[in-house]
């Protein structure tokens, strides 16, 4: 398969997405929380509810910098804390508050529920279908180095800023 013709569907497929998806997305998002700081806390959940900011920037593909940058957001929101690494004080870790676990439980059991209408819509079939293609989407791109303009070449970043 060319790649021209898979830059063209992933193209015709970026306007649909973002009206679908993306945008009833943003817009559920409380006032002051960005997609960037939704992907953290989410990220510290996959974690365990606690990481270093190192596995944490790694896990969300972001430069070091741009991480802090978030987390100084959540920690002044009172979403996270941040502590010294016991074992080594050199170390920083972050680590989920019950605010957090309450934001996001609440998030997926009232918010997220945006999406209701448009799977609704779907046949059984096309249900199948869209959860398989988001579950392959989903392990391809957990597969894939840094490639966006926050990240920093020791993250495999595939081009130049």
């Amino acid at each position: 398969m060319e790649l021209i013709q898979i830059q063209e569907r992933l193209l015709s497929l970026l306007p649909m997405w973002n009206y679908q998806i993306a945008k009833p997305f943003k817009q559920l998002l409380d006032e002051g929380i960005s997609l960037e700081m939704y992907y953290c806390i989410r990220t510290l959940e996959w974690l365990g509810g606690s990481a270093t900011m190192s596995e944490l920037s790694n896990r969300a593909k972001m430069q070091k910098q741009q991480g802090t940058k978030i987390v100084n957001r959540l920690v002044e929101q009172g979403f996270v804390t941040r502590f010294d690494d016991p074992a080594d004080r050199r170390v920083v870790r972050v680590q989920l508050t019950d605010k957090a676990t309450g934001y996001i439980a609440h998030f997926l059991t009232h918010d997220a529920s945006c999406f209701t209408p448009m799977l609704s819509k779907m046949s059984e079939e096309d249900l199948k279908r869209f959860d398989h293609a988001l579950q392959e989407l989903a392990q391809v791109f957990s597969r894939l180095p840094c490639c966006g303009p926050d990240c920093s070449d020791e993250q495999g970043a595939c081009g130049e800023k």
